[in-house]
């Protein structure tokens, strides 16, 4: 009898849990807008692992919203680093930052991160299309069954010249295919900061001019922080970044909303 009411009580507050656990978001609401300044970070330090010395030491900078930055530098100089650091991904040893006005943390629907190399298992049955809506899960609670949206899929994978591939395995596509679905997923999921870390990286022709068109031409209102080694790329961005033997220095202005990309 004693246990025949203990499995009543528990299923009953399985039930309970799988009720509520939908109406909690699975990121929290940030419906503040940019006040001025999308990326600060003043005295900061980090390493790129918790025993290895540090990448950079007590870098400051800022970031405007609606600017285009590079992040240049050597191999080895911590732009990997500072994106991970500024993405959540890693602690940070001294200083302060503000990313889209708040510390870093995971979870955030206003910040999204694309790591040099993306890697997916690639027999996970999983399509392009469902790779993209899966930028709606910052709009949803947890287990919430994902109903809408569709409208806002459709257009990212347009945008990023994908809607042909929405329905291919994405253990088919290319790299450059991938990294489009990638940032089509960040559209989706609401980002306004992107940090990229080397996108174009052994990229087809015409991946690359598709992100490109995408991020400097189009008109979108994105905050980019890019890491890239191409000096072609440069004259594209609005501010350069340059870290090299643990400093950094800023180059170039950003006027913010007003710059040529607005």
């Amino acid at each position: 009898m004693i246990r025949r009411w203990a499995s009543i009580g528990a299923r009953r507050l399985s039930d309970a849990l799988f009720a509520v656990m939908p109406t909690i978001p699975y990121a929290r609401p940030e419906t503040r807008a940019c006040g001025g300044l999308a990326v600060e970070a003043r005295d900061l330090t980090a390493g790129p692992s918790p025993d290895a010395p540090d990448a950079f030491g007590r870098i400051s900078f800022e970031i405007p919203c609606g600017c285009r930055a590079a992040l240049i530098g050597p191999n080895g100089s911590g732009k990997s680093t500072l994106l991970r650091v500024l993405a959540g991904l890693a602690p940070r040893r001294t200083g302060e930052i503000r990313v889209a006005g708040e510390a870093p943390r995971l979870g955030r629907r206003r910040v999204a991160y694309l790591a040099q190399r993306p890697r997916l298992t690639d027999p996970f049955p999983l399509r392009l299309r469902r790779l993209v809506q899966m930028g709606t899960y910052a709009h949803h609670g947890w287990f919430e069954e994902c109903r809408h949206g569709e409208e806002t899929v459709d257009r990212a994978l347009a945008q990023l010249a994908l809607t042909e591939l929405a329905d291919r395995p994405v253990g088919s596509l290319s790299g450059g295919q991938l990294q489009r679905g990638l940032i089509a997923r960040a559209v989706v999921q609401g980002a306004e900061v992107l940090l990229l870390d080397e996108p174009f990286a052994a990229l087809d022709r015409a991946s690359r001019d598709v992100i490109e068109a995408f991020l400097f031409e189009q008109g979108h209102g994105f905050t980019v922080l890019m890491a890239t080694h191409d000096p072609a790329d440069l004259p594209r961005f609005d501010r350069l970044l340059e870290l090299r033997a643990g400093a950094l220095t800023t180059r170039l202005a950003c006027d913010g909303h007003d710059h040529r990309h607005a």
